[in-house]
């Protein structure tokens, strides 16, 4: 194992406060504190020793045990490191935990516009009627809720649709299937079509500024490629899990079905 020599240890502790020095006026109270000559968990490093503990356990200087991969002929060398508390764990065993769920399910989203949102609808076509999605159930105020959100300059939430396939295309007549954001695509729509108002004025009573900032108000969109059902309900109760945006006995109603496909 190569080994650093005093002053070239020394070097690194410097080089690691003034690095780190910027960053503990953000640092919280630790929750968790070592003792110096603690092993602890430290990055990629093989072996990590706290050596000297600084600004009230907030700071840590660690010897470390690295290794280098050498071009396929790897050897460990010694190294120092200074690291804040948060970037220091201490080492723990094998553990029980299997709270990652849904790591199949990847969606990668855009930014759009309210007015290239519809005209997916206008030129494609999108079901809002597929048998896991709930009814039309926002009332006035709900809707007017949503506008307010836009000419506030209010973020409204993402979008996700899924794009089908040509055959099913054929089939349907509608290039896309509305995943999340049915409700507030709805009113978007209702809105741009003169059907509700906001305010007492409809779209087409808007000001030119007014019907700018609605039509270019910025959303962020993802597009899925046509899946089979039993992904489709994993997509739907992982977007509809989180937050109140939706009622609880829905989703157990969708889960059901997903139950009932297994």
């Amino acid at each position: 194992m190569k080994n650093l020599s005093k002053e070239e240890k020394q070097k690194e502790k410097e080089n690691g406060l003034n690095n780190i020095k910027r960053k503990i006026p953000y640092l919280n109270t630790p929750s968790y504190f070592f003792n110096i000559g603690d092993k602890v968990s430290y990055g990629a490093m093989k072996e990590s020793i706290i050596e000297d503990i600084l600004y009230d356990g907030k700071v840590y200087i660690l010897k470390c045990i690295a290794t280098n991969n050498n071009y396929g002929n790897p050897y460990n060398y010694e190294t120092y490191r200074v690291a804040t508390w948060v970037d220091v764990r201490p080492i723990v065993g094998v553990t029980d935990t299997k709270f990652s769920k849904n790591q199949d399910v990847k969606l990668d989203f855009y930014n759009s516009t309210i007015e290239n949102l519809l005209l997916k609808k206008y030129h494609f076509g999108i079901d809002f009627e597929p048998d896991y999605q709930r009814k039309y159930v926002w009332n006035q105020k709900d809707k007017e809720l949503l506008l307010d959100s836009i000419f506030k300059n209010i973020d409204i939430g993402k979008f996700v649709l899924i794009h089908i396939s040509d055959e099913e295309w054929h089939k349907r007549g509608l290039g896309y299937e509305i995943l999340d954001g049915k409700q507030r695509l709805n009113t978007l729509i209702e809105f741009y079509e003169n059907r509700i108002a906001y305010n007492g004025k409809c779209f087409n009573d808007l000001s030119g500024m007014d019907k700018i900032t609605f039509t270019e108000h910025q959303v962020a969109v993802a597009e899925v490629k046509e899946m089979d059902k039993k992904t489709v309900l994993k997509y739907f109760l992982m977007l509809n899990r989180t937050g109140k945006s939706m009622d609880e006995s829905h989703l157990v109603e969708v889960e059901k079905m997903l139950d009932n496909m297994k």
